[in-house]
């Protein structure tokens, strides 16, 4: 009885293999961020970068993300095109902004690392490639 109880797990532990398990795997936690984006306005509640708060650059802009990966920016005065992607093809999950170069809007160019999702916030976060800091970006639903 003893023998068969040793076999058995040798043949339970024979069975598992560390590369089963792909490091390599694309992960889709957030990607419901494809259909909570264009689901109304939006608006930034914070941008930190390092000791640096440059919320208030966007204080007033509504953005509009469209399903096809377009995103508008504007206020009263002016309106900013963009776009926007959701990607998953490293190993983390990232949204992606793209509008001009013109300030403020160079802020926020980046492949920001998704950290939460709901469906009235979206926080995501960069590690600047200059100097190292942690960027912080949050969009909150109007």
């Amino acid at each position: 009885m003893k023998r068969i109880l040793v076999l058995l797990a040798i043949v339970v532990f024979a069975s598992c293999s560390s590369d089963d398990d792909s490091g390599n795997a694309n992960t889709t936690e957030f990607e419901d961020i494809k259909t909570v984006l264009p689901q109304g306005d939006w608006m930034i509640s914070k941008l930190i970068e390092g000791e640096s708060d440059h919320t208030s650059a966007f204080e007033s802009i509504e953005f509009t993300f469209n399903q096809d990966g377009t995103v508008i920016a504007q206020t009263d005065l002016f309106t900013e095109n963009g776009t926007w992607a959701y990607d998953n093809s490293s190993s983390s999950e990232e949204l992606v902004l793209q509008f001009s170069e013109m300030t403020p809007f160079d802020e926020i160019n980046d492949d920001w690392e998704i950290v939460s999702v709901s469906n009235v916030k979206i926080e995501l976060s960069d590690i600047s490639g200059g100097d190292g800091d942690i960027e912080l970006l949050t969009f909150t639903k109007l």
